[in-house]
């Protein structure tokens, strides 16, 4: 999200969450082909060794550098961005980097000692405003990831070829992608945030009131959820990161995240709840969506608002706007 400006940030999750789902559709694929474990997971190790190559092809981030006063290094991954894009900057460009008052002011001192940078990032929890944040984005991450992931794995129980389930599953995810994409910037953040579970929680929850032999209209239902919870799930990597400023933004979002793959690895146990209720699975995940949908009314809105460097304009992000 600091790689782009505002106007990008949305395009670019759209861009990561799509590789996702092709990941998935793969995934679904060659399982319906091989069929056996070991083979599955042979043909899956491969790939991962190109991620190695992304230690070299990625940047750092430029607003992240300018905070912690490494000008000259902000200053080259410009320089070298302009290059690449055939764009000459001006000197008076390159020098709004490395004077402008705003900056200097934001950064401060770089010669910062230990215990100045550590009392930072403990900040966040004298701050009630970003704590009571972060917890309800840790529980948002939590709901979402716990039925994001419950229904993929249920997609398998519900009538048919559990493969050809799988891969429509997972299919409905790049309609999704296409209304998160437009929603984000029309509707705002909390908003497709909100409606995305709502829609997510009440799909599952009128699938496990209907009888089996609906079995089509079951399929929907679920497809549905997925639906939902996917534009969810997209919505939530943006917005967590434009709640929290430049400084604590990476920690906050691994928190996040940490938390939600909590929610990742309670799913796969939701099936063995099925020998006590049928359609709790689906009972649990809708209501944990409708909670997640509820709870994020409390966040401000973050639409077209300039990313926060700083705690205090974290903090103030939303006042004054009747959210």
């Amino acid at each position: 999200m600091e790689l782009v400006g505002p106007q990008g940030r949305v395009f670019a999750g759209s861009i990561i969450s799509v590789f996702y789902t092709i990941g998935e559709v793969i995934l679904g694929v060659v399982s319906l082909w091989l069929q056996k474990w070991r083979l599955i997971l042979r043909a899956l190790y491969f790939p991962a060794f190109l991620c190695i190559a992304h230690y070299w092809l990625a940047t750092e981030s430029v607003r992240w550098l300018l905070t912690k006063g490494r000008l000259e290094e902000a200053r080259d991954i410009i320089l070298k961005a302009a290059t690449t894009n055939g764009i000459e900057l001006s000197q008076q460009s390159l020098s709004k980097i490395e004077f402008s008052a705003e900056i200097r002011d934001k950064i401060g001192n770089p010669q910062k000692d230990k215990n100045s940078r550590n009392g930072s990032l403990m900040r966040i929890f004298q701050s009630k405003i970003l704590l009571r944040r972060l917890l309800s984005s840790a529980f948002c991450w939590f709901s979402i990831t716990f039925v994001f992931f419950g229904l993929s794995l249920n997609s398998v129980l519900v009538g048919g070829n559990q493969f050809t389930n799988f891969i429509l599953v997972a299919l409905i995810e790049l309609p999704a992608y296409v209304v998160f994409y437009f929603a984000m910037d029309r509707l705002g953040r909390k908003c497709t945030l909100c409606l995305s579970l709502i829609l997510s929680g009440v799909s599952c929850i009128s699938f496990a009131f209907l009888p089996t032999e609906l079995g089509l209209v079951q399929l929907l239902l679920f497809m549905l959820g997925k639906f939902g919870i996917t534009i969810s799930f997209a919505v939530v990597f943006v917005f967590t990161a434009e709640l929290f400023p430049t400084e604590l933004r990476h920690s906050t979002l691994a928190c996040c995240s940490m938390l939600g793959r909590i929610g990742s690895v309670i799913a796969p146990q939701t099936p063995l709840l099925e020998g006590y209720l049928e359609s709790l699975p689906l009972l649990l995940f809708g209501s944990m969506a409708m909670l997640g949908g509820l709870l994020a009314l409390s966040f401000p809105e973050t639409l077209n608002v300039k990313l926060p460097d700083t705690i205090e304009e974290a903090e103030n992000i939303g006042k004054g706007r009747g959210n």
